[in-house]
């Protein structure tokens, strides 16, 4: 048989187990969506990669659309010669002169374009190559490369590669995987491949790959994401969507170290620059090794300060079995689960860079001060004490309260009483009178001036009841 048959035959094989995966995903996405009423439309793609000299040319194909509906599309600037065509082909209908709404035809939208690559047979790495359309869930995408000036290379997706053929004309390669296009890499020299123990971590790399597989730490962590594990020195130390790419000579508990940091990457994914100090505080726990950040070993060492360890181990796993997103709010929602107070630390912190804001802990109870809610009032729980808001407290109280300008200095007037506190001293001042004490009453927390409640209740006679729900002040 000819030669140009032998691979027409080939490729329509692969086309048909192609075309019968995408049917059997496309029936499992309308079984899902017929019993899921979320506001969130879903759909699956297939995404076809043609390797050319010079450039790539691509075909992205979204199916499971509203036929009829029109979708707004967000391209990245690296992709040329876009074009939106409907399943016959032809152009996409727009309702409106929005350049960048198509209206989807059958249910689906066909995006075309290229992306001009290198020509020196230097490594690549695509992670913004697709086009998307927000409010559109993604449940799973496939990758076809047909590969005809690059082959001797790699390609490696972050997503599992279902398929590979190499022919006379082409390599030929099918990576499948759940949610949003991954990032696509390739280079130049041949990588092999090893699954490790972890079902999701793929291995590419030169001899030696299969004594890594002490992940023990890994595999509690819940829903650990899929990635492709590149050694290799054809490109530098760079993460992408399901890739990693990692220096050859990483040894096993570094790649360890990376895994777990990529692990909370994903999972904390909507912070900013300024937290990821929390990416470092869960990694360095996880691996049991001292935090790399300052603020990291500063947040480290306040939990196991104010917690015991049962506590702190406790923590660590409720967020690391969380199966959904993590956020700082979470966290502090963690906390209060285990101690049975309101907690704002992790939060706090989140919205301060310099330095860290202690652990502290809050009374959920509302506060009455003779008999009027007082919102203002958030109780602070520090050893078991309850230490409320000085000034805010006393104001409800109906004094006059002065914080004189030293900062130390509060000034309490009612009636022909009078009160002079200072801060960090065991001293106060009566209708002019001074009175020594033990310790000092004022307490400064985040900058905060609070006295707890026996001393409150002493100095001023004002009763103090805690209930189930409310917290009772009255003269």
């Amino acid at each position: 048989m000819p030669m140009w048959k032998s691979i027409i035959l080939v490729l329509i094989a692969m086309t048909t187990f192609i075309g019968g995966m995408l049917l059997w995903q496309w029936k499992a996405y309308s079984k899902q969506n017929n019993l899921n009423n979320e506001s969130t439309e879903r759909a699956i793609q297939e995404i076809t990669v043609h390797s050319n000299e010079k450039e790539l040319q691509i075909s992205q194909k979204i199916i499971g659309l509203t036929s009829g509906k029109e979708y707004k599309v967000s391209k990245p600037d690296s992709l040329f010669h876009w074009s939106c065509k409907d399943k016959e082909g032809k152009a996409c209908d727009s309702g409106d002169e929005n350049p960048n709404t198509f209206k989807a035809n059958q249910n689906q939208l066909v995006f075309e374009y290229t992306i001009p690559v290198q020509t020196n047979g230097s490594a690549f790495l695509l992670n913004e190559w697709v086009t998307n359309i927000p409010d559109l869930a993604i449940t799973s995408s496939s990758i076809e490369i047909i590969d005809k000036a690059r082959r001797g290379g790699t390609w490696i997706a972050g997503a599992p590669i279902k398929g590979y053929k190499e022919m006379d004309l082409i390599d030929y390669y099918y990576f499948d995987g759940i949610g949003i296009p991954s990032s696509l890499y390739w280079q130049p020299k041949p990588i092999q491949k090893k699954q490790s123990e972890m079902e999701k971590v793929f291995l590419y790399g030169s001899q030696g790959l299969e004594n890594m597989n002490h992940f023990q730490e890994i595999k509690s962590l819940k829903g650990f994401p899929f990635v492709s594990v590149v050694f290799t020195d054809q490109y530098h130390e760079e993460n992408g969507k399901g890739i990693m790419i990692v220096s050859p000579n990483t040894n096993e508990d570094e790649l360890k170290q990376k895994l777990i940091n990529y692990y909370f990457e994903k999972k904390f994914k909507d912070i900013s620059k300024d937290q990821y100090w929390i990416i470092d505080v869960f990694t360095s726990y996880t691996i049991n090794e001292a935090a790399k950040t300052t603020k990291g070993k500063a947040i480290l060492e306040e939990l196991g300060n104010k917690l015991s360890e049962e506590e702190l181990n406790s923590f660590f796993k409720k967020a690391s079995e969380c199966s959904e997103m993590l956020t700082l709010k979470q966290l502090d929602h963690y906390l209060s689960e285990l101690k049975g107070w309101k907690s704002k630390f992790f939060i706090s912190n989140g919205e301060r860079t310099d330095s860290i804001i202690p652990l502290y802990f809050y009374d959920f109870r509302k506060v009455i001060v003779s008999g009027k809610e007082e919102k203002g009032i958030e109780v602070v729980i520090d050893q078991e004490k309850r230490l409320f808001p000085f000034v805010q407290t006393m104001e409800a109280l109906g004094y006059d309260v002065q914080v004189l300008s030293d900062k130390e200095t509060i000034f309490l007037a009612k009636g022909r009483n009078s009160y002079r506190f200072f801060l960090n001293q065991n001293i106060f001042i009566y209708n002019e009178e001074d009175y020594g004490l033990l310790e000092s009453p004022l307490l400064n927390i985040n900058g905060n001036i609070y006295m707890n409640k026996e001393w409150i209740e002493t100095l001023f006679k004002v009763n103090i009841e805690v209930g189930n729900e409310e917290i009772n002040i009255s003269l």
